[in-house]
């Protein structure tokens, strides 16, 4: 019995051996790849990097919205920015984000911002359920069609993305200090804020949209602080393949501001525009061209979208176009005047400017 005992176990051994002895599948420089491969996995899985690079060039009264100075020289702005967000996932769907924008100015050789990197955004952000989202931080308020808000604030928005009538809320503080840059001190500094704003489909393509807004203590002319309300309502819709557009009305219950000639700074704003086409990022040779006509007052709304918008009423055309994929061009050129006048005279200022500029996404 043990001489068969001892024989199978020489036995095993035997064919055990050449197994053990044999190198393995993975060799150390495949497992080095492999590891290597596993961390760019992580990376590319857990931080993000993206954003715009822009030069652009604006000429004519481009300092004529809110000029002291009647009949400004014509002056030529250039700078070239950049917009770079940087993400990190956090867990499923939560993230946290941080947009860094410097700005160089070509004309005088110098940032233009108090720091030479700004961080504008920093906000973390996820859902908490199917229907859900909230964000939280320093992050970007934008109104319903952009004529009340489009600014920094700080605090939190909740999302409830519905099929009927998605909705935001968020209750936050103001980073703006003068409302849409005005010369008469109207604004606040980290003021607490309500925005409430949400989207009703009517048809298939055309939706309508509205925004209501609470901002605590605003400051005014007079010394005087009062709490200040917005309202903002618009429409916009898809035309076929190819057209699109939108209008858009705001008005705030600012009342007691007065301009250079002792009328009454306007409370309210409209703005429309159509367009042809879509520049599409990743279609070459994609273009559009569009028009739209403003009159939008300084105390419509705390930051309103499109620049040389705010004092100013007008007609502007422009156009884009996509020569290769994430490279774009455009230019527009803006025909208009000052809705208040800031000048000592009384007198209303022209406000027309061009633009050209080259955006490459990353």
């Amino acid at each position: 019995m043990f001489r068969q005992s001892l024989l199978a176990t020489a036995c095993l051994g035997l064919f055990a051996a050449p197994a053990l002895a044999a190198p393995s599948n993975t060799t150390h420089t495949e497992a080095a790849i492999q590891r290597i491969d596993n961390t760019k996995q992580f990376i590319s899985d857990r931080f993000t990097l993206d954003g715009v690079v822009r030069v652009r060039a604006d000429g004519e009264d481009t300092a004529a919205q809110y000029t002291s100075i009647a009949n400004p020289k014509s002056k030529t702005e250039s700078h070239i920015n950049l917009e770079a967000w940087l993400g990190l996932r956090l867990y499923k769907d939560w993230t946290v984000k941080m947009q860094l924008e410097p700005q160089y100015n070509l004309r005088t050789g110098k940032m233009n911002n108090d720091q030479d990197i700004p961080m504008n955004k920093l906000f973390v952000e996820g859902s908490l359920t199917n229907n859900m989202k909230l964000r939280v931080g320093k992050y970007g308020a934008f109104s319903s069609y952009g004529r009340v808000y489009d600014n920094e604030v700080t605090g939190a928005e909740l999302t409830f993305n519905n099929s009927i009538a998605p909705t935001k809320l968020a209750v936050a503080r103001v980073t703006k200090n003068a409302f849409n840059d005005n010369p008469w001190g109207v604004g606040v500094h980290r003021n607490g804020t309500v925005i409430l704003q949400s989207k009703y489909p009517l048809a298939v393509n055309t939706n309508i949209g509205g925004t209501v807004a609470y901002v605590q203590d605003v400051k005014r002319p007079n010394g005087n602080e009062k709490d200040a309300w917005f309202g903002e309502i618009g429409l916009d819709t898809k035309l076929g393949q190819d057209w699109s557009g939108f209008i858009a009305y705001s008005r705030s219950n600012i009342e007691d501001v007065f301009d250079s000639a002792g009328k009454e700074v306007k409370q309210d704003g409209a703005f429309a525009e159509i367009k042809y086409k879509n520049a599409d990022w990743q279609a070459v040779n994609s273009y559009d061209v569009y028009a739209n006509v403003r009159h939008v007052g300084a105390m419509s709304g705390v930051s309103s979208v499109s620049d040389y918008s705010k004092n100013v009423k007008g007609v502007q055309v422009g156009a884009n176009y996509v020569p290769y994929k994430n490279l774009k061009v455009g230019a527009f050129y803006l025909h208009g005047k000052q809705i208040n006048a800031t000048v000592p005279t009384g007198e209303k200022q022209d406000v027309n400017v061009w633009r050209v500029q080259a955006e490459y996404k990353f």
